[in-house]
Formats: C-alpha cells, sequence, structure tokens
C-alpha cells in the first residue's frame, strides 16, 4: 500500500474508491492491519510535530510487519513490548493525543473500527487498543463519529460539558471548551447525552440536542446539513448573522474577532469556503456582499473589523 495514499486519507483527501481500497486492504489480513496503525501511529507523531505540513512527501511502500526492516521492527518491537508490560502493571489503556491545527481537518480510524473526523482546532485522546467494558474516547472540539456497533461495549465520548453514550451510530459533537459550546447531532442509531452521571436526553435519528445554560438539553430537528460539511473541508453558514459568522471563524481558524463598529450589517447571509483557504480569504469573501473593512494587529493577533 503506497504510504501517500494512506496518508491523504489520514488528512480526509482521498475518494470514495481510494477509501474502499484501503479498507479492503486492512481486512485482508492482521499484518495489513499492523502495518496500518503503525504508520497511523507515525502520522499522528509527525502531525503534533509540524502542524503545517505534517506529512513527508517523500514516496515509500507500506510493507506487512515481519518485512519491516532490522531498526524499524526494533523500535516497533519495544514500543508494543513497552505497551503489553504497561499493561501488566497498570490495566488503564494508553492514551494518544491528537490536535487538529486551525482551518484543517482529520481522518482517523479507532482499534475498533470507529470512523471519525475531527474538526480544526480539536483535540482528540483515544487508546490504542480499547479495554473494559467501555470504550472511552475525550474530546474537546468538534468531531464526526461513525461508531463500531458493539452492545456489550458501548462507546463512551467525554467533554468538558457532557458525555455521549451509544453502541452503534452515526453523530457529530461539537464541545469546544473554549465557547462553552456542547451540540450532539444525529444522522443513524440512537444516542444518550449524560451529565454528572445522570441521562439528559436520548436523541433519534435527525434530532440535535443542546446543552442550554441552566443545565438542561434543547432537542430540535436538524434543519442545515450543510453545517456539516466540515468533513469535506468547507465552512458553510446558511442565513446567519455576520456576528454568527464571525464566532464560526474564530472557532475554526483560532483568531479573536473584535467588532469595533456599531454600523455592522444587521442582514442574514448564506455562503461556503474552504477552511484551507484561510481567515483572510474568508473575511474578503464576506467583504463582497458586506460592507466592513478589518486590520490585524501585530502583537495581539486580534483581528478588528472596522
Amino acid at each position: 500500500m503506497d504510504k501517500d495514499l494512506l496518508h491523504r486519507f489520514f488528512k480526509g483527501n482521498t475518494n470514495i474508491d481510494e477509501e474502499k481500497q484501503i479498507r479492503h486492504w486492512i481486512e485482508i489480513s492482521e499484518e495489513n492491519k499492523m502495518a496500518f496503525k503503525y504508520e497511523r501511529k507515525i502520522y499522528d507523531t509527525l502531525l503534533t510535530t509540524s502542524p503545517i505540513t505534517p506529512v513527508s512527501e517523500q514516496k515509500r511502500q507500506i510493507i506487512p510487519w515481519r518485512k519491516i526492516g532490522t531498526a524499524a521492527a526494533a523500535v516497533l518491537l519495544l514500543l508494543v513490548s513497552t505497551l503489553y508490560i504497561h499493561t501488566l502493571v497498570n490495566p488503564t489503556p494508553e492514551y494518544n493525543t491528537l490536535i487538529v491545527p486551525a482551518g484543517q481537518h482529520i481522518h482517523l480510524i479507532l482499534a475498533d473500527n470507529t470512523d471519525i473526523w475531527l474538526n480544526a482546532n480539536s483535540t482528540f485522546r483515544y487508546p490504542s487498543e480499547f479495554s473494559g467494558k467501555h470504550r472511552t474516547v475525550y474530546l474537546d472540539g468538534e468531531a464526526f463519529f461513525d461508531v463500531s456497533k458493539d452492545e456489550k461495549n458501548p462507546f463512551l465520548v467525554k467533554t468538558t460539558a457532557g458525555d455521549i453514550k451509544v453502541t452503534g451510530t452515526s453523530f457529530n459533537v461539537e464541545a469546544y471548551s473554549k465557547q462553552g459550546s456542547f451540540e450532539t447531532s444525529l444522522f443513524e442509531g440512537s444516542v444518550e447525552i449524560h451529565k454528572d452521571k445522570l441521562k439528559l436526553a436520548t436523541l433519534r435519528p435527525n434530532e440535535k440536542g443542546v446543552l442550554t445554560t441552566d443545565n438542561k438539553i434543547s432537542i430540535t430537528s436538524i434543519s442545515d446539513n450543510d453545517k456539516y460539511l466540515w468533513r469535506k473541508g468547507l465552512v458553510s453558514f446558511n442565513d446567519k448573522k455576520l456576528e454568527e459568522i464571525f464566532l464560526t471563524l474564530e472557532k475554526y481558524f483560532a483568531v479573536e474577532i473584535q467588532i469595533d463598529t456599531e454600523h455592522l450589517s444587521h442582514h442574514t447571509y448564506t455562503g461556503k469556503f474552504r477552511q484551507s483557504d484561510g481567515i483572510d480569504y474568508a473575511l474578503r469573501v464576506l467583504q463582497k456582499n458586506i460592507r466592513f473593512s478589518y486590520e490585524r494587529d501585530e502583537e495581539t493577533e486580534i483581528i478588528h473589523i472596522k
């Protein structure tokens, strides 16, 4: 399997046929599955140390476990041995941490084959292997989950605002601790929303639950599916006020936007742009329809709307 194809898959830049090819390759043998996990771990390490260009452009082939070079095999064997000893001494699973840079999104497949998309400025903690009665992960940010079904071992998504419990389903979670947001949108199956060990609500397909200031869940129907196009690298807004659009930009691009004018338009707007084009491009797109100017303070990095 070609390394560049796998890394494009991790970045979310593959098409449906390429994704099917990769999944088929993983399912052929345990050796392929091991090689995939090995490459995933390398990619995650590179991503956290080089957020702008996390993947080397040099081509090489992913090869089965028994054909890995002596040095690489020794390192991987040491890693596996360390994890094994750690498990014997401490049954608590060892967690990996993945941080998604501003303006990017990442595709991830967990050990149980749960499929996950992570949005910009998200921090995600997950174990290399699941153990115990629950498959527990931690999220600060936004993610789309397609959870592998396992009724005996529920899947738990823990956030600072609330938790989501599922057995096998597709849903979106937005829980940025900095913004104090918590919203769960369900597309297939069923999910339970918990807070402080209390079940607040159960969602049905095409419903979303938003945590209110009094720690209750407001349940409504999903009316705008474009909101979830971020998995394709798109920021979408439908009939939103400019202040709401600026809040979205702050969330996805890790910037602070300060409105310094009292004459900002109060109309609502609809549109889309690519996250990868950056904050300045997004603001210039908005300027084509809305009259405003902006300046970036080089010291504070605050963007001032005038």
